[in-house]
């Protein structure tokens, strides 16, 4: 399965302002101080989003382009201080895979949302 996930971190009161107009409530979230895995402490508080999951890699740009769309359309930025997001696409390798486009647009209204990408792929 290939999945794109938004994932966004930094000061609770922008946090907070965000989740009140995302378009999907939050798969997972966290506080500043709450325990990781491995013992160790989240240094600041976030959530994760899953923003799509689809058999066909080639679908999630179209998927991508709607629910940044429709953040955009409820007011929704992560380009504000004291807060990282990232756009994270796991994406399953096999010898059928096509290519994954994304137009400079695409990569344009990341930017200007404040969403960095970051890509993983899996073996089947």
């Amino acid at each position: 399965m290939n999945m794109a996930k938004l994932i966004v971190h930094g000061d609770d009161a922008t946090l907070t302002s965000i989740l009140e107009v995302l378009p999907s409530d939050p798969e997972r979230q966290w506080r500043k101080g709450d325990p990781k895995p491995g013992g160790r402490v989240y240094l600041d508080s976030g959530f994760e989003v899953l923003v799509a999951q689809v058999s066909a890699a080639q679908v999630l740009p179209s998927r991508l382009r709607s629910y940044l769309a429709e953040c955009a359309s409820r007011g929704v930025s992560f380009d504000a201080p004291r807060i990282v997001a990232e756009l994270q696409l796991e994406l399953r390798a096999d010898e059928n895979q096509e290519a994954l486009d994304f137009s400079l647009a695409d990569l344009q209204v990341l930017t200007e949302m404040g969403i960095s990408l970051s890509i993983l792929t899996r073996t089947a």
